[in-house]
């Protein structure tokens, strides 16, 4: 069987951020989002390619790829960030 690309990176992702929520990160809501949204109380990153990003995202968030975290993270250290990708395709 042949994987594609994206498959594999969206497979990494999905590593990454499950061994993530075991280093004491947890998942929110949906319904939690939005209210953190709303409220100005965190960021949300889509870390996928620019085009992942352009043909849909969440709006209002921003798109930070993997290969680019250390360098773009946001400089306010204290606003929880909230990550999200677009799961298995």
């Amino acid at each position: 069987m042949k994987l594609s690309f994206t498959n594999v990176f969206i497979s990494l992702c999905l590593l990454t951020i499950s061994s993530v929520a075991f280093a004491g990160f947890s998942e929110i809501s949906t319904d939690d989002l939005k209210a953190k949204m709303d409220g100005g109380n965190i960021i949300v990153v889509n870390p996928l390619s620019i085009v992942e990003f352009n043909n849909l995202h969440i709006t209002d968030s921003v798109n930070i790829t993997i290969q680019d975290l250390k360098a773009k993270l946001p400089a306010d250290k204290n606003k929880p960030l909230a990550f999200y990708c677009l799961g298995r395709k």
